[in-house]
């Protein structure tokens, strides 16, 4: 009898094992299930959002070739954020976390848009003033040119001064390499262990410069003294001076004609060989300033 009855209870328990497995196993499918469903509800919320984005900054193209280049540098920077948006979704198994990491990160999208809107309107707002600026300043020296040669030549002398003082100027300088340490970020010389580098800089005060909107263009250059540049990280492309000027890495920037400091990352693909780089920082179309980096 007892080993009849020892038999029934070992069948039972077996019976209520594979009912708790078959039970777990169905929510684990029944949850990875409405996970993608959320997953692709989300990604094609992101992309109306982003298609409308890139619409709205897109009907500020064909005014002149400050708002194109502007235009073009937060298209390509919103593709790029989309993209790697994308990228937090496209995998085997898909989490909780992962799904909120990628609605988190799509609000920030959104509010890259807003901030290129108020720089493109600060760009149209100092365009028209100084077009209205350089159309008084035109007809004055019209009528000026008819008395006398001597003041054309001091306003020439004057203006030239006067574009040479509102040349930005930079100081602090400093390209380095760091590592993320938790919710830390320490420096790193070793080159195998850097994740990115990190350009920092001031904007310094200028009372002759115009305040408004720029763009710092970033340019590092390896070992080689070759630019260093890949799609899909911040590289891109815009004119200067007429001619077509790569770039590595750009940062929008408000200028009050106060010291105006500014700190541009980044991330290459795949590991950084050793040897000394070199960033040169670009505003206005001119070079303002150099900063080299050893990695051992």
């Amino acid at each position: 009898m007892n080993e009849t009855s020892n038999s029934k209870k070992g069948t039972i328990i077996l019976v209520i094992l594979l009912l708790l497995l078959c039970g777990t196993l169905f929510y684990i499918w029944n949850n990875n299930r409405s996970l993608k469903e959320e997953s692709q509800k989300a990604l094609l919320v992101k992309e109306v959002q982003v298609q409308q984005a890139m619409n709205e900054i897109g009907m500020f193209k064909g005014q002149n070739a400050q708002l194109d280049s502007m235009v073009a540098v937060a298209q390509q920077e919103l593709s790029s954020k989309s993209a790697a948006l994308d990228s937090l979704l496209n995998v085997s198994r898909l989490s909780e976390k992962q799904l909120k990491k990628f609605k988190e990160e799509n609000k920030q999208l959104l509010r890259f848009k807003d901030i290129y809107l108020r720089k493109i309107d600060s760009l149209i707002q100092a365009n028209q003033a100084l077009l209205a600026e350089n159309s008084g300043l035109k007809e004055e020296l019209s009528g000026e040119r008819a008395t006398t040669g001597k003041l054309k030549d001091e306003n020439a002398n004057l203006n030239s001064k006067v574009a040479l003082g509102s040349i930005l100027k930079v100081r602090d300088f400093k390209m380095t390499g760091v590592r993320q340490s938790g919710k830390n970020e320490k420096a790193i010389s070793k080159a195998k262990r850097v994740e990115k580098v990190k350009i920092c800089l001031t904007l310094l005060e200028n009372a002759l410069a115009k305040n408004g909107a720029r763009m710092v263009y970033i340019r590092i250059m390896d070992a080689n003294g070759v630019l260093m540049f890949e799609d899909g990280t911040g590289s891109g492309s815009t004119t200067l001076n007429g001619k077509e000027f790569k770039y590595t890495a750009m940062a929008p920037v408000d200028y009050d004609q106060s010291d105006t400091p500014l700190c541009v990352y980044w991330k290459k693909s795949g590991t950084w060989a050793v040897g000394n780089y070199k960033a040169e920082v670009y505003c206005d179309g001119q070079l303002l300033g150099t900063s080299e980096l050893s990695l051992k």
